[in-house]
């Protein structure tokens, strides 16, 4: 079965991936082995993995806790559906990816996309010169749902924005780009757009939702900062159908991101446009969950009796019911 997706058909040497499972940023550490990986994990299996978000400049974070519920793994196994963080971008910093972390992937066989943010429309650019000449990403996510210092605008919210940024990345290097947009937004499709007519050669939708939790017994917030992000299945609808407004929007490629727990959720977003996944939540809660995902996505695709991947990418409609093999 062919698993193989080209993630920027637009330039002429593409971004072939060897199946569309990836790995979504924050999540899995800078290499997943920090976060007890074990060392014969087959990382290169995957198609892609995203380490954590860097900044210009180092960041410690924000303050304890961070997750709500404290385990994700147990959240999830008593069926909790809020699934909150609050990290606040931990990070050594651009600087010390790019010396430190950059040659560890260029020694792994698993193909690293760098994941950056930007405090300034002046930062974004700065830090894309940072990455020039550096070997060990095959790609750069842009993570847009950060506040502008210059007016407190979140990038992703506003397509002048989001504009500013992808094009100051792109004038920085020839490496494909991903724009991470928000789904906190009233028209995905306008950012959408801003970000493709950019430079952005495929969109990641989406990020989390802001959102909060208060514990009812003690009458305090459970994350440290009052306000986190909302992940894991509750996302899900939310993201997908964002992923299909833009798929019908813009024609470079969708990466679905958002509560992907199995297979069939991974072949969801697929029908609904996704060319590829990421998968987040299901990561912290189990470090070998997209080995199982990706599995279960090439077991459900062989009983449809697909012969490529490629087949169900759009392949949601409305009408009676039938089969991606169909």
């Amino acid at each position: 079965m062919d698993l193989s997706v080209d993630l920027a058909p637009c330039k002429s040497e593409g971004l072939a991936l060897g199946n569309p499972m990836m790995i979504a940023s924050g999540t899995f550490g800078y290499d997943g082995y920090g976060r007890g990986l074990r060392a014969d994990a087959p990382l290169g299996s995957l198609g892609a993995v995203l380490p954590k978000t860097f900044t210009r400049y180092p960041r410690t974070g924000n303050p304890e806790p961070r997750w709500f519920p404290e385990s994700f793994r147990e959240g999830l196994e008593a069926g909790e559906t809020t699934l909150l963080n609050s990290v606040g971008l931990t990070n050594p910093g651009i600087e010390a990816a790019m010396a430190d972390l950059a040659p560890r992937w260029a020694d792994s066989d698993a193909n690293f996309v760098m994941s950056m943010a930007g405090d300034s429309i002046e930062q974004w650019e700065e830090m894309a010169a940072f990455t020039r000449g550096v070997e060990g990403f095959s790609a750069i996510e842009l993570n847009l749902s950060c506040p502008n210092v210059d007016d407190g605008a979140m990038f992703s919210h506003y397509p002048r924005l989001t504009e500013a940024a992808v094009s100051g990345v792109r004038r920085q290097t020839d490496l494909p780009i991903w724009a991470k947009l928000s789904p906190n937004v009233p028209d995905i499709i306008e950012i959408a757009h801003a970000a493709v007519e950019a430079g952005a050669d495929a969109l990641t939708i989406s990020n989390t939702i802001p959102a909060m939790h208060v514990d009812a017994e003690t009458g305090k917030a459970v994350l440290g900062t009052g306000y986190g992000g909302l992940s894991g299945p509750a996302l899900r609808p939310i993201a997908m159908a964002l992923v299909h407004k833009a798929a019908q929007a813009v024609d470079v490629p969708i990466i679905g991101v958002g509560g992907i727990m199995t297979g069939r959720n991974a072949a969801e977003y697929l029908m609904a446009g996704a060319t590829a996944v990421q998968v987040g939540s299901a990561n912290l809660a189990d470090l070998n969950a997209p080995f199982r995902i990706l599995a279960e996505l090439e077991e459900l695709l062989a009983r449809w009796e697909v012969e490529s991947v490629r087949q169900i990418i759009g392949a949601a409609w409305w009408g009676e019911p039938g089969s991606p093999s169909d």
